[in-house]
């Protein structure tokens, strides 16, 4: 499996590695690729989103061979992750899996635990919300549950900018991650076997993936740190790209 990459910054710089959210694309990692033009930043497409072609069934423990097959091919052993939401999912599997590849995790607005029954349910109607409406009835509700309510008023066009990424994406793909999203792994276990210096930012009004749990990674990820980026919701690099930003390269730069 060959994903789709936008790759910028330096060459021989350090490889941070954008993973992106459900059901976004690498292109939200738009104002983190022009601000971290000291490192060699490479932002993947997974499955059927982006420029990447769907293959499908898969499940998050596909997304990541995925995504160790890719760098395999650009000659990238070892990097920085950093995952939203999805890609957060997938970063910390990655990182249970072969920890030898990872530099350093930036956790953003993600969970460990697995979903619980009320959460797969809620799957599956979206699910079908996408299969008789399709995505334009899916994308504003989503939003709405994601975003932080002032984003709406102060941030139109950041609103506006997340869906056209998402009408961008293949219903089957959408679908298809909604079903791997219901059926992963529960990573809490894992946290503690953790060895590498961890960044966990979460947005102050994410109602999907609460700041409670990235207070609970935080306490099972020795030596992690946490920072809640004010007047944002669950996707706090689009919705306040300044602060994101200098929480996530003052990281990176303590590396």
């Amino acid at each position: 499996m060959k994903l789709s990459v936008q790759e910028s910054g330096i060459p021989a710089g350090a490889p941070v590695v954008f993973l992106h959210a459900f059901p976004m694309s690498s292109g939200m990692w738009e104002p983190q690729r022009a601000a971290l033009k000291g490192f060699r930043v490479l932002a993947p497409d997974m499955r059927g989103f982006g420029k990447t072609p769907l293959v499908a069934p898969f499940l998050i423990e596909h997304l990541v061979d995925d995504v160790l097959e890719t760098l395999d091919e650009r000659g990238v052993a070892r990097a920085v992750f950093v995952g939203n939401s999805m890609g957060g999912y997938v970063a910390l599997r990655l990182a249970e899996k072969a920890p030898q590849r990872v530099r350093a995790l930036a956790l953003c607005d993600t969970r460990a635990e697995a979903d619980g029954n009320e959460a797969k349910i809620k799957r599956a109607a979206a699910i079908e919300t996408v299969r008789t409406k399709g995505l334009a009835a899916y994308a504003d509700p989503f939003l709405k549950g994601a975003l932080a309510p002032r984003t709406f008023t102060t941030s139109p066009m950041a609103v506006d900018f997340l869906r056209g990424i998402i009408l961008r994406a293949s219903s089957e793909a959408v679908m298809n991650a909604l079903m791997a999203l219901a059926a992963r792994a529960d990573l809490l276990s894992a946290l503690s076997s953790f060895r590498f210096p961890t960044l966990i930012l979460v947005g102050s009004h994410d109602q999907l993936t609460p700041p409670a749990c990235s207070e609970t990674m935080r306490g099972r990820i020795t030596g992690s740190e946490l920072h809640v980026i004010p007047d944002a919701g669950h996707f706090p690099s689009i919705e306040n790209p300044e602060v994101f930003n200098e929480k996530l390269v003052s990281f990176l730069k303590r590396l």
